[in-house]
C-alpha cells in the first residue's frame, strides 16, 4: 500500500507539472478545484520551483492565499523567495492578518518591507501593528478580522453589521463591546439565527469567560483555550479595548509547535524542527553536539568518583558490576519526575503556592519506590552471592539514589523556569548527567562506609 501511495503522489506531481504548460490553463484550474488546498500545497512542496511559481501566477489571489497558508514554513520561504514582491502583495492581502504576519516573518527584512509596500494602506497598517508583537505572545497570534457589535444593538442590526464580513473571513461569533469599545462578551451565530430581529443583543450575549492582553505568552493562551473549551478568544490592549481575536486553529498550531520543541529539547537538541530535518549534517551536528558535552562532563565526573572511591576496595570488581544498575534506575526515576513536573507546569496543573507539597510528594514517591526496589535487590544479592554487605551497599544505594533523583527531577524544571530557561531542558542530558553523578556518589560513599574503608 505504501508503495502505491508514493507512486500516486509522484504521478500527481508530474501531472501538475504538465498542466502548467501553455494552453492547458483550463485543465489546470479543473485539477486544482478537485483537490483540497492542503493536498495542492503538498504537491507544490514536492514540485519544482518553476512549477510552483506558475501555479501561483495562474490562480486567483484568494486561491493562492489558501495554498500558501497550507505550506510548511520552510516551503513557504523556499517558494515565496522566488516570487516578486509586487506579486506577493495581492496574495497577502487576501490572507488573514495573522497568517500574513507569519509569512512575512519567514522572509528577510528587505523583502518583507517591499511586500508590505504593495499592500493597501489599511491592511498594511494592521499587519505592521501585528509585526510589532512578540510572535510567541497573544498579540503575535491574534488576527484583527472580527465583527464588533455594540451592546445596545438588536439581533437584526447585528446581522446587518456582520453580513459584509461574512464573505471575507470565517465568523464563529460576534464580539460585543460597550460604548467605549471594551470587550464585554460574545454572541454565537446559532443564537442569532433562532432569535427575533428585535431581540436586544445584551439579552443573548454570554459574558466573556476570560480575556487576554496582547503580551500574554502563547502557552498561557493555549491553557485558557483548554480550560474553558474555547473556539475563539478576544484579545485586548492595556485599557481593555478589543483589538483582535485568537481562534482554535491558531492554538492548535501553537500546541503542535510547542510539543515538537519540547520533544527536541528533551532529546538533548534545540533549534527549529525544519532546520534539524532539512539541514546539512554539519548543521545538525552543531545543534546536537553541545548538549553531549553535558553528558560527557557528567560521565567523566562519575568515572573519577569511582576511580577514587571504589577501585581500592576489596570487592571493587563486584561493586563496579552494579554501577549501571544504580545509574539506570536513578536516571529513569529522575526523568519520570522531571517529565511530570514539566507537563504540570505547561498545563497549569501545579499551583505555585503548592510547590513545596509537590516536591515533598515526589520525594516520598521516590523513597517508596527506592525502598521497594532496594530491598528486593539487597535480598537477592544476599541470597545469591551470600554477601549481606554487598546486598546492603547496592540495595541501600538504589534506595537513596532513586529518592534523590526523584527530588532532583522535580526541582530542576522549577529552577530552570526561575532562571528564565525552558523547563523541558531538564528532561535531557542535564537531568541524566546530574543523576549519574548523584547516583555514583551515593553508591561510593555508602560502599566506603559499609566496607570500613577510610
Amino acid at each position: 500500500m505504501g508503495e502505491t501511495a508514493e507512486a500516486v503522489d509522484a504521478d500527481d506531481v508530474d501531472e501538475l507539472s504538465l498542466l502548467t504548460q501553455p494552453g492547458r490553463e483550463d485543465d489546470l484550474q479543473t485539477f486544482l478545484l478537485l483537490l483540497h488546498p492542503a493536498d495542492v500545497a503538498e504537491l507544490l512542496a514536492e514540485a519544482k520551483g518553476s512549477t510552483a511559481l506558475t501555479i501561483l501566477s495562474r490562480v486567483s489571489p484568494e486561491r493562492a492565499a489558501e495554498l500558501v497558508s497550507e505550506l510548511e514554513p520552510a516551503d513557504q520561504e523556499r517558494i515565496l523567495g522566488m516570487v516578486r514582491p509586487e506579486q506577493l502583495g495581492p496574495i497577502l492581502e487576501q490572507m488573514d492578518t495573522d497568517d500574513a504576519v507569519d509569512l512575512l516573518q519567514e522572509l528577510d527584512e528587505g523583502t518583507a518591507s517591499q511586500v508590505l509596500a504593495q499592500m493597501p494602506a489599511e491592511e498594511r497598517r494592521e499587519v505592521s501593528q501585528l509585526l510589532a508583537f512578540d510572535p510567541a505572545s497573544a498579540g503575535g497570534l491574534m488576527q484583527t478580522e472580527l465583527v464588533k457589535v455594540p451592546m445596545a444593538a438588536t439581533v437584526g442590526s447585528a446581522i446587518e453589521l456582520a453580513r459584509p464580513d461574512a464573505a471575507e473571513f470565517q465568523i464563529f461569533s460576534l464580539f460585543v463591546v460597550d460604548d467605549v469599545g471594551r470587550y464585554a462578551g460574545q454572541v454565537a451565530l446559532q443564537d442569532l439565527l433562532f432569535a427575533r430581529p428585535e431581540t436586544p443583543i445584551e439579552r443573548l450575549m454570554k459574558p466573556k469567560p476570560v480575556e487576554v492582553q496582547t503580551d500574554v505568552d502563547q502557552e498561557e493562551v493555549a491553557r485558557l483555550f483548554d480550560r474553558y473549551s474555547l473556539v475563539e478568544l478576544g484579545v485586548v490592549d492595556r485599557e481593555g479595548l478589543l483589538v483582535g481575536r485568537i481562534t482554535a486553529d491558531d492554538v492548535h498550531e501553537v500546541l503542535v509547535e510547542e510539543h515538537g520543541e519540547d520533544l527536541l529539547k528533551m532529546a538533548g537538541t534545540w533549534g527549529e524542527p525544519e532546520e534539524l530535518y532539512a539541514s546539512s549534517p554539519w548543521t545538525v551536528v552543531g545543534r546536537r553536539l553541545p548538549w553531549l558535552g553535558a553528558t560527557l562532563i557528567g560521565g567523566l565526573a562519575a568515572s573519577l568518583i569511582l576511580m577514587k572511591g571504589v577501585l581500592g576496595m576489596p570487592e571493587a570488581g563486584v561493586l563496579l558490576a552494579f554501577v549501571p544498575l544504580v545509574i539506570s534506575l536513578a536516571s529513569n526515576v529522575g526523568a519520570q519526575s522531571a517529565t511530570i513536573m514539566i507537563r504540570g507546569l505547561a498545563l497549569g496543573r501545579i499551583d505555585p503556592a503548592e510547590i513545596g507539597a509537590h516536591l515533598l510528594k515526589d520525594l516520598r514517591v521516590g523513597a517508596i519506590m527506592g525502598t521497594i526496589v532496594g530491598a528486593l535487590v539487597a535480598l537477592l544479592l544476599t541470597v545469591w552471592r551470600g554477601r549481606p554487605t554487598l546486598g546492603l551497599a547496592v540495595g541501600g544505594a538504589l534506595a537513596l539514589a532513586m529518592a534523590t533523583a526523584s527530588l532532583l527531577g522535580a526541582v530542576e524544571p522549577l529552577l530552570l523556569r526561575k532562571l528564565g530557561a525552558d523547563p523541558a531542558l531538564a528532561s535531557g542530558p542535564l537531568i541524566t548527567s546530574i543523576n549519574d553523578i548523584g547516583g555514583v556518589l551515593i553508591y561510593t560513599l555508602l560502599a566506603l562506609a559499609l566496607y570500613g574503608v577510610p
